[in-house]
């Protein structure tokens, strides 16, 4: 059995799916509820609601945009994801929160050095934002790359200034390492 929630944050509507094997989705916010519900019936076509199932998450991430951290890890299931597009997003959930690493430093993590742009396409593939957080991977010039999500690279600033990374008046995190 599927099931959904929808809720509110301080950044917008958000909704989180979930399945026996664990979290099947987390759709960022959005500026009507609406919206968020057409994209999880067409993901996933005879979904139920049920809040109590996914309560949990959805409190921990409406307080993530309070600015209150969190750690606990989710179990979300890959089942249907290659095992490259899996390695990326376990690997991602491995940077902590308020820190930052680029692209490169993901491809070697993940021991295929030189698939940066591979491992930039498999974060914009991740259908578990914040849970596995695609948003502190940036270039290895500090700049942000991309972000595939309502609002683009803004909500990716935001999402990172959140978490207390600073940016110059270009545009670069500040202080970035790479690393």
């Amino acid at each position: 059995m599927i099931r959904y929630f929808i809720f509110k944050t301080l950044f917008g509507w958000m909704g989180v799916v979930g399945g026996r094997k664990g979290l099947k989705r987390i759709i960022l916010p959005h500026a009507k509820r609406a919206a968020v519900k057409k994209i999880i019936f067409e993901e996933f076509p005879g979904v139920e609601e049920n809040s109590s199932h996914l309560r949990l998450l959805a409190d921990i991430l409406g307080k993530y945009f309070e600015g209150k951290k969190f750690t606990r890890g989710f179990a979300f299931d890959a089942t249907g994801f290659t095992d490259f597009l899996v390695t990326v997003w376990k690997t991602t959930q491995t940077i902590p929160w308020g820190e930052v690493r680029s692209y490169q430093w993901l491809s070697t993590q993940i021991k295929n050095p030189g698939s940066f742009r591979a491992v930039g396409r498999a974060l914009g593939k991740n259908p578990f934002p914040l849970v596995v957080p695609c948003h502190r991977i940036i270039r290895k010039d500090g700049t942000l790359g991309g972000f595939s999500a309502p609002e683009g690279i803004l909500l990716k600033q935001r999402l990172l200034q959140l978490e207390g990374v600073r940016f110059d008046s270009k545009g670069r995190v500040i202080g970035f390492k790479k690393k």
